[in-house]
């Protein structure tokens, strides 16, 4: 799964490579959680934008917004069939910019897992595949969220998780967004990233807190 990443370095973005005008004023995040807002990049009737997301995908069909808080990851394996995911799998997938993210290792004999930071190998900005609702609440107004997709994990990071974000490469970012992308098209993007591509160190336990947002978090043990 994916459960807490980063977007901290916020001034280093190549927004023009994502196809979209530089954001400024974004406040550094080395811990989001879900139920944030997080920046998305999405397509939209006047091209790429950049929006801010609720992370925990409310599906249109929900009573009960709170169904979000348990649909903070999608296994792409399945998502273009499951009934919460398989509209915005279709037609609402996005991009949510991060420079690294964590997991937490079970530690044999240990009753606390050990977190891991992982980040790309160069330092860059990874683009994680992720799938975006927008909720019209009976209340009135509509909630826009989302989802990370996940995927089974590379071979480098096997022994930190099973599972890992699903990771699409610069080239491949017109064909995740465009929403006339064939499914199997988005379907064959949902693969672990190489295992060259990435980068893994030990972190302190101050990342379990999610109130603990700075980069401090990050430092190897």
């Amino acid at each position: 799964m994916c459960g807490r990443y980063s977007l901290g370095k916020t001034d280093c973005v190549d927004w023009g490579g994502f196809g979209v005008a530089p954001v400024p004023g974004l406040v550094p995040h080395w811990n989001i959680a879900p139920g944030s807002e997080v920046v998305a990049v999405r397509a939209s009737t006047r091209g790429r934008e950049v929006v801010l997301l609720r992370w925990g995908l409310i599906p249109i069909w929900a009573k009960d917004p709170s169904i979000g808080n348990r649909l903070v990851n999608a296994r792409a394996e399945s998502a273009h069939t499951t009934p919460a995911f398989r509209d915005a799998f279709a037609a609402r997938r996005c991009l949510l910019p991060a420079d690294g993210f964590y997991e937490w290792q079970v530690v044999p004999g240990q009753k606390r897992k050990q977190p891991w930071r992982i980040a790309a190998l160069d330092g860059g900005t990874l683009a994680l595949g992720a799938l975006w609702e927008s909720w019209r609440d009976p209340a009135g107004g509509t909630r826009d969220t989302c989802t990370i997709l996940t995927v089974p994990v590379n071979d480098a990071l096997r022994e930190i998780h099973d599972r890992m974000p699903v990771i699409i490469g610069p080239r491949n970012y017109g064909s995740w967004l465009a929403v006339d992308s064939p499914i199997e098209q988005a379907r064959a993007l949902c693969r672990p990233a190489p295992n060259a591509a990435l980068q893994a160190w030990r972190i302190s336990m101050e990342i379990n807190a999610a109130v603990n947002d700075g980069e401090s978090v990050v430092i190897p043990l």
